[in-house]
C-alpha cells in the first residue's frame, strides 16, 4: 500500500486505550493525518467519542473525511476484563471488528491492521516453537473473540479487496499503562518499599513487548507493501517471573519479589515464539531490550505520584468497552497492605 495523498486520514480505534493512544501519537508526530476515536471522547487528545458497535456513526465519520487505512486497537483489551461476561467480550470483539470491515469495504478501504492477541494460541509447552501457522486453543471468550476477528479479516482480504493484516501481540507493557500487569506491580512494589507475593508463574514462560516496539510494529504494517495476513509481535523468547522479578529488582531495589511455582490459571502456559514472518515481511524485529524497556516504565511510574502511592491498578481501561457493565478482574497480587 502507497501512503495517501495530503488530506487523507488513519482511523484509529480504542484510541483512548494504551496502545491507541501510543499509535496516534506517534503518527501525528510523523506529520500523518489521523481520525482517533473511541467510546471514550477526549477533546483534548482529538479523540472523538464514538462507539464500535454503532456502525451508523462509523460511516457518518468516514463521509466526512477521506480515510486511506484503518488500525484497529479497539475492543475489551485483555482475558481478565468481564471474565464473568463472555457476551460483552464476544460482542464489543467480533461485532466491532465487523463494522470496521463493513467500513473498509463500503469505502473502498483497502489497509485493515488488526490488534489481535498472542492468548490465541493457547497453552503451549516450554520448547515448542510457536508460529504464526500454528493450531489455535483458545481458553477465554476474549482469545476467540480475537480469532473471529483474525478469520473476518481474512475473509474480507479473499472476498472483499482489502489488504487486511493480524498482528498477535504479546503481554504489552510500558509508558501509558496504568491497568494491572506483572511488570507494573513489581515496579511499584519496589518504589513503595513493599513486599509483593505472587502465587503462581515462578517456573513458566510470559512474553513481554514494550510499547514503542508495538507502535513500530502497527506502523510498519499499515505501510507495509506486501505482507503475510498473520504476525506474532512480542520482545523476545520470553522468561519466567523469577527471572523477571530478579531484572525488576536490579533497576528497582526493594523488599524481595515472592513468585509461587504454581501453574499460573489466567496466563496460558507459552512456547518460543518465531518472530521471523514480521522480520521477513516489513522489516520488524523487537529493538527494546527488556532492561531499557523497565526502565522507562520506571521512569514513568515515578513521575506519577498516583500511581507511586497506589500499588493496585485500575482495571477499567479497555479502549472500548464500557468499563461499567462488567467485573474487574481477579488479582493475582498480594502486597504488605493486606
Amino acid at each position: 500500500m502507497q501512503k495517501g495523498g495530503q488530506g487523507s486520514f488513519v482511523l484509529v480505534s480504542g484510541a483512548s486505550g494504551f496502545i491507541g493512544a501510543a499509535v496516534t501519537r506517534a503518527l501525528r508526530s510523523a506529520g500523518r493525518g489521523v481520525l482517533a476515536i473511541d467510546i471514550r471522547g477526549d477533546e483534548a487528545e482529538e479523540v472523538i467519542h464514538c462507539d464500535l458497535l454503532e456502525a451508523h456513526r462509523l460511516h457518518e465519520l468516514a463521509r466526512e473525511c477521506d480515510i486511506e487505512a484503518i488500525l484497529h486497537c479497539g475492543g475489551v483489551s485483555g482475558p481478565m476484563l468481564y471474565a464473568d461476561r463472555p457476551g460483552i467480550v464476544a460482542r464489543t470483539n467480533v461485532e466491532g471488528t465487523l463494522n470496521l470491515l463493513e467500513l473498509a469495504r463500503i469505502h473502498r478501504i483497502s489497509r485493515f491492521v488488526f490488534c489481535s492477541s498472542a492468548s490465541v494460541y493457547g497453552p503451549r509447552a516450554a520448547d515448542d516453537l510457536v508460529c504464526v501457522e500454528s493450531a489455535l486453543h483458545p481458553r477465554s471468550a476474549y482469545a476467540a473473540s480475537k480469532i473471529a476477528g483474525e478469520a473476518l479479516v481474512e475473509a474480507y482480504s479473499n472476498c472483499h479487496g482489502l489488504d487486511g493484516i493480524s498482528l498477535r501481540i504479546a503481554a504489552v507493557y510500558g509508558p501509558g499503562r496504568r491497568t494491572d500487569c506483572f511488570i507494573r506491580e513489581m515496579i511499584l512494589a519496589g518504589l513503595n518499599n513493599r513486599p509483593l507475593s505472587i502465587g503462581a508463574g515462578g517456573s513458566q514462560r510470559y512474553h513481554f513487548v514494550h510499547i514503542d516496539d508495538v507502535v513500530s510494529a502497527l506502523t510498519a504494517a499499515l505501510w507495509a507493501v506486501s505482507a503475510r495476513r498473520t504476525h506474532t509481535i512480542a520482545g523476545g523468547p520470553g522468561l519466567t517471573l523469577r527471572e523477571l522479578a530478579d531484572v525488576v529488582r536490579a533497576i528497582v531495589p526493594g523488599p524481595d519479589i515472592i513468585v509461587g511455582s504454581a501453574l499460573d490459571g489466567l496466563s496460558d502456559p507459552q512456547g518460543i515464539y518465531d518472530l521471523s514472518s514480521s522480520r521477513a515481511d516489513f522489516g520488524w524485529t523487537p529493538s527494546v531490550p527488556l532492561e531499557d524497556g523497565i526502565a522507562s516504565y520506571v521512569e514513568w511510574l515515578s513521575r506519577d505520584s498516583d500511581q507511586v502511592s497506589e500499588p493496585a491498578a485500575d482495571p477499567a481501561s479497555t479502549g472500548e468497552a464500557p468499563a461499567e457493565t462488567g467485573s474487574p478482574p481477579t488479582s493475582r497480587f498480594s502486597t504488605g497492605d493486606a
